[in-house]
């Protein structure tokens, strides 16, 4: 049996670190290269850091928002 210890909210402020400093150099790249993937990875992270502050019908409500209904098509 392992007998570690975690400390919860250490582990909480390590990753929120690690994704916001993932975040900041996603950004800062995309503005370098102005390239359009790096600006979509830039995105992606931004989302990565949203999602640790959002509760999971949160994140589904954000997933579904960019979703594309097809158009429905009334007869004349």
């Amino acid at each position: 049996m392992n007998d570690r210890v975690i400390d919860l909210e250490a582990e909480r402020e390590r990753r929120i670190e690690e994704t916001w400093s993932a975040y900041c150099a996603a950004r800062m790249q995309a503005e370098a290269s102005m390239a359009v993937e790096d600006g979509i990875a830039a995105g992606k992270a931004w989302r990565r850091w949203l999602d640790l502050f959002m509760t999971l019908d949160q994140r589904e409500a954000l997933d579904r928002a960019g979703e594309v209904k097809p158009l429905q098509r009334q007869a004349i």
